[in-house]
């Protein structure tokens, strides 16, 4: 029976080719994502094992010092290694952020490539890495987590540039080097200490440990060079990992969309060879030899398009580490690695999914006894109706998932609202088998008004299998309804988000201080004459204590002043009040309308308490901070601009940001506008990414809509030879055919895009609430875009199935 079945699988090998590239498709894809994935980590770890290359020992702890170390037998050369988190304001760059890293003193164990300049001597040097576009000679601005006033001069000069191409140090952001000196001195207690010990060669790594163990405090942590490179590798490598879950997440899709193409492949085909297994039955061959034999087909299929995928979806990721060398993309590429792993996973995905879903067609094909099989059978239609079980089942999973979503949406649960959309999909594809025909049953009516009979046997061809074509438009109903779910959920989110920043940030620029270091008093001054600027008001702060309730920091505002730069509502205090955020009142264990006594270094003020909005910060009136603290500092300022604009109000922002970046080094600005477009930034780029990973589902649906109107051709073949003979044209028949294509793949779009619209405004709406959603945000024209687009890449998929029908003469057809 297998010879039986691989003869089968060569006289038939055309009919398998949709088969064939979904599967390719979708296993070149997987086994891409895992090898970028595999080759992200071998490249995070060559380029770790260079920096800790001639490092024996880590050691790290409140009792490890230089000089302890030093004196180990055994020991070579003790780097100190001070790091901490900075922002880093110059010109040329503006804000950045990133680490502080000190270089170390011994070249035994300094792992830096100084492309350009020489290496810091002193307080005030700085290199920078050579892709930051910082040049030599730039002043930079740094400002540490934590850190103090005075403790160093906030400025220093590039004085050289260090290559980190292939470098896993360029994935965290912007990287300065420096004298250990100097990040302690910016950093202060935050910084981050280890030292790195080279031994000189008379003991093995873990001796070396055994021996400074002995040493240092048994509180010390000490790791050997190799343990300390696996855990930077694990640390650089988490959000890669993340990355690789949500790809193989898409990759997921493509795998059951593949999955209905291929069921679909082997019923037709199984379908048009019912005789033949029948006559099978009939000279001896058992039910169970004839399912091992379509088995033995679809394993062949599975294996042969699956090596195919693995060597695509190497060379892919061979590709793409090559382009994003050369153009340079911060993310390490360079050293391609194709793990055992990803080989065996990607030919197990494909061999088990094609044998997976063949099987079910496989088990009809055998149920029918040979006798009754072996009458002729060309284009009998599947049973209309569906189980009982499956439809109740349906239904209750589709009536689950809206009871999940409403309770998201009203509740604001986006977790609720997420598995209330899963939920409801799965019961609409649960159902799709009746909801499917119906659909095209009243389109195709309309069709056969619109275009005469035509359009009637188009009507009646698509419905004549309800459950071939329910799992055919199933197939890209899934992407389109992903694709419609995203594009209605971004542009309602963008309508949304502005109202929800507004509440949470209530002005259009606010200038903060950064550390300890107050704001000058002429930084409000000078905004207040920016062009652009309509008020300014500044907010002082103050560290206060609420009698037997804990420390407060206390910002001082003048009421009248404050409304004056207010773009939303929020509660500010006149003479004698306290406005406290939710979350403060419950922390304190006070409520609105209760007395307390706010307490400085002067004096004690008693206040009644308000409630504020949520986020705000504790706001007293100026005067009474003034009354409890001897010199309260200013914090920050609150800026309004009078702009008709947003390219004005970027303008007038971008200026506030030069003052601030010279009369306070290292405060920060934040502008509405601003934080508006890079918000529109992101969901855009996001729906581009997106939109490309679902394409790939939705191209291997394509092709099972293709493949689907080229089995139904050879199924219906005599048919086609009688139309023919009874006088349709070669034009009619392809009209036929490709007005079938579109009423399955139109009515998948439609209801894709109808899922899609419901439950993107749930998104939204368990995100910002019902409230602020609005419904004049659905972005209809992209909606209408994406059905005729489904409409016509059906078209498109069945051209030539369509085409090769109307070549066939009515005498051929007629004589098969």
């Amino acid at each position: 029976m297998k010879g039986l079945a691989f003869a089968q699988a060569r006289a038939h090998a055309g009919r398998y080719v949709a088969s064939i590239l979904a599967v390719v498709i979708a296993v070149g894809y997987i086994v891409a994502t895992l090898t970028l994935s595999s080759t992200v980590d071998a490249s995070v770890s060559k380029s770790l094992a260079t920096q800790y290359e001639t490092t024996d020992v880590v050691a790290s702890g409140p009792g490890v010092t230089e000089t302890v170390l030093s004196a180990v037998p055994g020991v070579s050369a003790v780097a100190d290694d001070v790091s901490t988190y900075v922002r880093v304001d110059s010109e040329a760059k503006g804000a950045s952020y990133g680490d502080a890293l000190s270089i170390a003193d011994n070249p035994e164990l300094r792992w830096e490539k100084v492309s350009e300049g020489s290496l810091p001597t002193g307080l005030g040097q700085v290199l920078v890495s050579a892709d930051s576009g910082i040049p030599m000679g730039a002043r930079i601005t740094v400002t540490a987590r934590d850190s103090t006033v005075g403790a160093a001069a906030p400025t220093a000069e590039v004085v050289g540039l260090v290559d980190l191409s292939g470098s896993a140090q360029r994935l965290g952001g912007i990287k300065i080097f420096t004298t250990a000196e100097q990040v302690s001195a910016w950093a202060g207690d935050s910084a981050e200490r280890e030292f790195r010990v080279a031994g000189d060669g008379s003991r093995s790594q873990q001796q070396l440990v055994d021996s400074i163990s002995s040493a240092l405090p048994s509180d010390s942590t000490l790791l050997t060079g190799e343990e300390a490179t696996d855990n930077a590798a694990a640390e650089y490598m988490g959000g890669t990992k993340i990355l690789s879950t949500v790809l193989l997440a898409f990759g997921a899709i493509a795998v059951v969309v593949a999955a209905l193409v291929i069921a679909n492949t082997f019923a037709v085909l199984l379908a048009a060879r019912t005789q033949e297994l029948a006559l099978l039955r009939c000279v001896g061959a058992t039910a169970k030899q004839v399912r091992r034999s379509i088995r033995s087909e679809a394993a062949a299929v599975g294996v042969i398009a699956s090596v195919i995928g693995v060597g695509l979806g190497v060379g892919l990721a061979w590709a793409i580490g090559r382009v994003a060398t050369a153009a340079d993309v911060p993310v390490p590429l360079s050293s391609l690695s194709v793990t055992p792993v990803t080989v065996v996973v990607g030919l197990a995905v494909g061999i088990v999914m094609t044998m997976l879903a063949a099987s079910a067609p496989g088990r009809a094909a055998t149920k029918l006894s040979p006798l009754a099989a072996l009458q002729p059978m060309e284009s009998k239609p599947e049973s209309v109706q569906v189980s009982v079980v499956r439809r109740v089942l349906g239904v209750v999973i589709l009536l689950a998932g809206i009871a999940m979503t409403v309770l998201g949406v009203t509740n604001q649960q986006v977790p609720a609202a997420t598995a209330g959309g899963l939920f409801s999909f799965l019961g609409i594809a649960a159902l799709s088998g009746r909801i499917v025909p119906a659909l095209i049953n009243a389109a195709g009516g309309v069709l056969a008004r619109l275009i005469g009979p035509v359009g009637s046997l188009a009507a009646g061809n698509a419905g004549r299998n309800p459950r071939r074509t329910s799992a055919t438009a199933t197939a890209l109903l899934i992407g389109v309804a992903l694709t419609s779910t995203l594009v209605v959920g971004i542009a309602t989110v963008k309508e949304a988000a502005p109202a929800a920043m507004d509440s949470q940030f209530p002005v259009d620029v606010m200038v903060s201080s950064s550390g300890s270091a107050p704001l000058p008093a002429g930084l409000g001054t000078d905004i207040a004459a920016v062009n652009g600027v309509g008020a300014v008001s500044g907010l002082d702060k103050a560290e206060l204590t609420i009698d037997g309730r804990g420390s407060l920091a206390g910002f001082g505002v003048d009421a009248a002043r404050v409304k004056d730069v207010l773009r939303t509502e929020i509660s500010v205090p006149t003479a004698g009040q306290l406005v406290l955020s939710p979350a403060d009142l419950t922390e304190y264990k006070l409520s609105a309308g209760d007395t307390a006594t706010v307490r400085g270094d002067r004096g004690a003020v008693n206040v009644s308490v308000i409630e504020g909005v949520k986020g705000q910060p504790a706001l007293l009136d100026r005067g009474d901070l003034g009354a409890a603290a001897t010199a309260p500092t200013t914090d920050a300022y609150w800026v309004r601009l009078n702009t008709d604009t947003d390219e004005q109000a970027l303008a007038a922002t971008d200026r506030i940001t030069d003052l601030a970046r010279q009369e306070a080094p290292g405060s920060d600005v934040q502008g509405m506008t601003e934080m508006r477009s890079a918000l529109d930034s992101i969901l855009d780029t996001m729906l581009m990414v997106v939109a490309g990973l679902l394409s790939v589902a939705v191209l291997i649906a394509l092709i099972g809509v293709g493949n689907t109107m080229a089995l139904s051709v050879l199924e219906r073949r005599r048919e086609s030879g009688l139309l023919r003979a009874l006088g349709l044209t070669k034009k009619g028949i392809r009209a036929m055919l490709i007005w079938e294509a579109l009423l399955v793949a139109g009515v998948a779009s439609v209801i894709g895009v109808l899922f899609g619209m419901v439950f993107g405004v749930a998104g939204t709406a368990s995100v910002f609430g019902i409230e602020d959603v609005a419904l004049s945000a659905v972005p209809w024209v992209q909606l209408v875009a994406i059905v005729l687009i489904g409409g016509i890449c059906g078209v498109i998929a069945s051209l030539l199935p369509a085409r090769r029908a109307g070549l066939v003469s009515p005498v051929t057809a007629l004589a098969s």
